[in-house]
C-alpha cells in the first residue's frame, strides 16, 4: 500500500481569506493549531501553472505560497512512497520568499514542519505530532476532515 500526500501546510490563522480563493480548497484542520489545504488534482487544475520539478508545485502554487506567507511561514509538502520506496519533498516561504528547498530527500518534510514551529512532544517525529500519518492519499484528507 502506497502513501501519497501533496499540500500546503502552515498555522491555520495563516491560510485565513487565501483558501476562499479558489473553489477546491478545502481547509484541514491539524494538531498544534496546524492546517493544510490538500492540492489535489481539481485544486491544481484550477490554480494553474508551470511545473516546477515537484509533483504538484507550480509556478502558480508557489505564488500562492508566497503570498500567503507574508503573513507567517508556510510549507509545500509532498510524500510519495510506495512498497517501502520513495521520497519527500518541500519548500518553505517566510515573508514572501523562499526560505528553504526545494528539498527532495528521506525525511524533509519534518525539517519544514520544525521551521512552523511544530513540537514533537510524546510523538515519534514532527510527522507524526501533527497526524500526517491519518490518511494515506491526498484526497482522503478531503473525504475525511
Amino acid at each position: 500500500m502506497g502513501y501519497f500526500l501533496e499540500a500546503l501546510i502552515g498555522k491555520a490563522e495563516t491560510f485565513g481569506k487565501h483558501t476562499s480563493e479558489f473553489r477546491h480548497a478545502h481547509l484541514v484542520a491539524l494538531p498544534q493549531g496546524m492546517a493544510m489545504v490538500p492540492l489535489t488534482d481539481d485544486l491544481l487544475e484550477e490554480i494553474g501553472g508551470d511545473d516546477l520539478g515537484l509533483m504538484k508545485l507550480t509556478s502558480a502554487v508557489e505564488q500562492w505560497a508566497q503570498q500567503i506567507s507574508s503573513l507567517a511561514p508556510v510549507a509545500y509538502i509532498e510524500a510519495d512512497f510506495h512498497g517501502g520506496t520513495g521520497g519527500q519533498g518541500t519548500v518553505v516561504w517566510s515573508d514572501g520568499v523562499r526560505v528553504l528547498g526545494p528539498i527532495y530527500s528521506e525525511h524533509p518534510i519534518n525539517q519544514a514542519l520544525r521551521f512552523l514551529g511544530v513540537q514533537i512532544g510524546n510523538a515519534h517525529d514532527e510527522f507524526d505530532a501533527v497526524g500526517l500519518g491519518q490518511h494515506r492519499d491526498t484526497h482522503d484528507w478531503i473525504w475525511h476532515r
